[in-house]
């Protein structure tokens, strides 16, 4: 064996273990035998995955390798590796008689013959396994009943962290939906209101329906990917999800606000994981701490606000989170994104030439640091609405340029001493020749209002009284009827004071 081709083989032997260690579960289900119906279920760990892939690895070859258009060498070897290191996953809504403790039943009962089936969950395991071998020739599968072992915190931990990665890594997510019998069902299937389903939907570049009965929503013949299938189209009217997103979604801190409202109508049985769910959607890295409550979603702002920067982060409404004002309670609080879909050239021209909104706020110890343009009010009055729920007091506040906002606060009164003021977040930023910015507003924009904090000061609230960011029920929108231009203001917002 010549020099070159030595280190080709070491090359692929660290690959090929670097993938089974570090991208691949920490356990699967190994279907025996390969053909007719299934005898015996083993689970294997990571280790026996590798002895009986490595034959497979070995028959690798350097002329195998063909990378893609601007593929490194070595991305194209783990390509080829992932290829035929093949598993199939499943999808599927947990129901009051899935067993939590199917992992130690598979782990004591390998041979079908002894499976008591009055165990739940075990009979969906079995059928999804036989898809997996017969509809999908795979010798390996993956499901969350059976292949945690949630005695050991750190496996949950790794399961909980990588399960993004684990559903886009298979090479077929079967998706079970046991409310429905054909596509017309889809729009009151549950498994589309439960929140670790959103990222078992966006995950998988493969995926593939089967109803309650376990036929394929679709023929397999016609259609042994989903993903690019008519389905799609009424999985995006049900989701709100771009289909574009559904084929081939790229996990990423943009479009945060699209992204929770994706997550927004979904459930989860620990509050928790409402922040857990979305990890990989974000792709950001968050400690698994259960008993943590609410904080788990302060938690995951905080880690996409470190590598998100723009302004519709803030773009939400109703209850803040108790640690922070400037950040949301849970999805649920961002609203769908909405556009007239008019545009004026000159507000074109202005969002090619100018920074939208403040790129470099940040979390600090001091609370969220942000730089606003601000506009105090002239007026305000109260008003009562009459609703189905009530009457209910509403604030009007009027202001010369921006004409009369009206909103609803939350938990706060309503004092004439007050002071207030909108903090507008979306404003165009100008640099000036001397150093420094300007803010500007103007009335070209057409496609949107401008979107703002609404600020209250209290004189005689403390020796050092602030602007402080009030609740909303609605986000605070603008439009402007003449152009504002000022100098920006830096805040401080914490849970319960926003400083200047």
């Amino acid at each position: 064996m010549s020099s070159n081709e030595t280190e080709f083989r070491e090359l692929v032997s660290r690959l090929f273990d670097e993938y089974i260690i570090n991208e691949m579960p920490a356990h699967l289900l190994r279907l025996h035998p390969d053909t007719g119906p299934i005898e015996t279920i083993q689970l294997i760990d990571r280790f026996s995955l590798r002895s009986y892939y490595e034959t497979t690895a070995n028959e690798i070859r350097e002329v195998d390798i063909v990378p893609n258009a601007d593929e490194e060498w070595e991305d194209a070897i783990t390509r080829l590796i992932k290829d035929k290191v093949r598993y199939a996953i499943l999808s599927h809504r947990w129901v009051n008689d899935d067993s939590e403790s199917l992992f130690q039943y598979i782990q004591s009962n390998v041979h079908v013959k002894s499976f008591d089936w009055r165990v739940g969950g075990l009979g969906k395991l079995y059928a999804f396994c036989q898809k997996a071998r017969n509809d999908f020739n795979c010798t390996f599968a993956w499901c969350d009943m059976c292949c945690i072992d949630k005695t050991s915190s750190s496996e949950l931990d790794e399961a909980i962290r990588s399960m993004f990665r684990w559903y886009r890594n298979s090479h077929i997510c079967i998706t079970y939906l046991q409310e429905t019998d054909s596509i017309d069902d889809l729009a009151e299937e549950e498994w589309f209101k439960r929140g670790w389903t959103l990222s078992e939907l966006l995950a998988p570049f493969r995926i593939k329906f089967y109803g309650k009965s376990w036929a394929p929503l679709r023929p397999l013949h016609e259609s042994d990917n989903d993903k690019y299938d008519s389905i799609l189209q009424e999985i995006s009217r049900i989701t709100r999800i771009p289909e574009t997103d559904l084929m081939a979604f790229m996990p990423d801190t943009n479009r945060v606000q699209e992204k929770m409202v994706w997550a927004s109508n979904r459930r989860t049985r620990r509050v928790e994981d409402i922040a857990y769910s979305l990890i990989g959607i974000f792709d950001v890295s968050l400690m698994v701490a259960y008993g943590e409550g609410k904080r788990a979603f302060y938690r995951l702002m905080e880690a996409i606000l470190q590598r998100c920067d723009h302004w519709e982060i803030f773009s939400w409404k109703g209850p803040s989170s108790s640690y922070n004002a400037a950040l949301p309670a849970d999805p649920s609080c961002y609203p769908a994104v909405k556009t007239t879909g008019n545009f004026d050239a000159e507000e074109e021209i202005n969002n090619e030439r100018y920074i939208v909104g403040d790129r470099l706020f940040s979390l600090t110890n001091h609370g969220l640091r942000i730089k606003v343009l601000l506009v105090r009010v002239e007026k305000v009055c109260d008003t009562v609405v009459e609703g189905t729920h009530g009457s209910r007091k509403r604030l009007v506040f009027s202001h010369g340029v921006l004409g009369d906002v009206e909103l609803t606060c939350m938990h706060s009164k309503y004092e004439p001493r007050m002071e207030w003021a909108f903090g507008i977040i979306d404003f165009w930023q100008q640099y000036r020749d001397g150093g420094g910015a300007l803010a500007f507003i103007d009335t070209c924009r057409k496609s949107r209002p401008y979107t703002a904090f609404l600020l209250s000061y209290h004189p005689n609230e403390s020796p050092d009284a602030r602007w402080r960011k009030e609740m909303t029920e609605d986000v605070v929108h603008i439009w402007p009827q003449r152009h504002i231009y000022d100098s920006l203001t830096v805040l401080y917002i914490n849970k319960s004071v926003t400083g200047v």
